[in-house]
C-alpha cells in the first residue's frame, strides 16, 4: 500500500528540523523516538485532512486521515505516560489548525499568511520536543522556536522570488534585506557563529533568483542549504 504524502517536500523538511533542533538541544532521551513518529504521523495526517475541506475524493482523504490519526494515537501513548504534560503543546496546534483549515478552505494554501502560520506549527513542535524531556519553559526553549523560525520565514521569501512569485520584484527584495538582517542581528550581541548561519541563505537569496532552475534543482537546492544551515545552527548552539 502506497501512503498517501504531500508533493511538497520542503514541508517535511520545514516539520522535522525544528524537532530534531529542540531534541538534540535537551537531553535526547529513547522515548523521543515516539513522540517523532507521533509528530510525523500527524503532520502526514495534515495532507488529507485538510484536503477534505475541498470536497474531492471524500472517500480517499478521509481513510488517510484515520490511518495517520490511528498511527498518531499509538505512537503518543508511551510519549505520554513519560510526560504527560506536552499536550499543553498540542492545544496551541487548534487555533493554527483553524487558519489551515480556513486557507484549504479558500484553496490558497501558498498564501504568505499561511505558510507563516505553519512555520509557527512547527515551532511548537520543536518546543515540545525539547519541553519533553527538559520539562522546563527556558531561555534555550526560545532558540528552538525562534533560530530554526528565522531560517524558515526566509526559505518562504526566497522560494516565492525564485518560483510562485519569480515576476515580483518586491519578494526578491524583500527576500535579500530579509536575510541581510538575519544576519546582522547577531552581530552586536557576538553571536558570529549563529551570524554564519545565514550568510549562506544570503548567498542563496542574492544568486539562485537570477538563474532559471526548475522547480526540482530549486528543491534539491533548498535541502542541501537547510542541511548546512542545520549543521551550523547546531555548532553554534550546543
Amino acid at each position: 500500500m502506497k501512503l498517501l504524502i504531500s508533493n511538497q517536500h520542503g514541508a517535511i523538511v520545514m516539520a522535522l528540523m525544528p524537532f530534531l533542533y529542540g531534541m538534540l538541544l535537551s537531553q535526547p532521551i529513547w522515548l523521543h523516538v515516539f513522540l517523532l513518529l507521533a509528530w510525523f504521523s500527524l503532520y502526514l495526517m495534515s495532507y488529507p485532512f485538510l484536503n477534505l475541506f475541498k470536497g474531492r475524493n471524500l472517500a480517499l482523504y478521509k481513510k488517510w486521515t484515520m490511518i495517520y490519526a490511528v498511527a498518531c494515537f499509538i505512537f503518543v501513548i508511551p510519549a505520554l505516560c513519560y510526560n504527560w504534560r506536552i499536550l499543553y503543546f498540542a492545544i496551541l496546534f487548534i487555533p493554527l489548525s483553524a487558519v489551515s483549515i480556513y486557507y484549504a478552505k479558500q484553496k490558497n494554501e501558498r498564501a504568505l499568511l499561511n505558510d507563516l502560520n505553519a512555520i509557527v506549527i512547527f515551532a511548537i513542535a520543536g518546543m515540545a520536543a525539547y519541553y519533553f524531556a527538559e520539562n522546563q519553559f527556558d531561555q534555550r526553549i526560545c532558540w528552538v522556536a525562534i533560530l530554526p523560525s528565522l531560517f524558515f520565514i526566509g526559505v518562504t521569501l526566497y522560494v516565492k522570488s525564485v518560483l510562485r512569485e519569480r515576476k515580483n520584484p518586491v519578494y526578491f527584495i524583500a527576500s535579500i534585506l530579509y536575510h541581510t538582517v538575519c544576519v546582522m542581528i547577531f552581530l552586536p550581541f557576538q553571536h558570529i557563529l549563529l551570524a554564519l548561519a545565514f550568510v549562506m541563505p544570503l548567498i542563496r537569496a542574492i544568486i539562485l533568483p537570477t538563474k532559471k532552475l526548475s522547480t526540482k534543482q530549486v528543491g534539491l537546492a533548498e535541502m542541501a542549504i537547510s542541511l548546512i544551515f542545520f549543521i551550523q545552527l547546531l555548532i553554534a548552539t550546543l
